[in-house]
């Protein structure tokens, strides 16, 4: 799979964005995925300190997250 990354940062300072999940980005989420293939839709509050991320949905193939991402204007 090769490693797609997009994000948007919204008009409220939150950062989503659609990649793989890291290691270091699973460290910071709320709850662990027990599946961590795939891309992920994710969410972090750029003003939070704590930096805690919160998947919003796994996203099985990167034609889909393709997809997701440019409906949501991500590049």
């Amino acid at each position: 799979m090769a490693d797609l990354f997009m994000s948007a940062e919204t008009e409220d300072g939150r950062l989503l964005s659609i990649a793989p999940i890291t290691s270091p980005k699973l460290a910071r989420c709320e709850e662990v995925p027990s599946d961590t293939s795939g891309y992920f839709l994710t969410e972090e509050v750029l003003s939070d300190p704590l930096g805690v991320v919160k998947i919003l949905a796994r996203i099985a193939d990167s034609e889909t997250a393709f997809r997701l991402g440019r409906m949501f204007r991500m590049s």
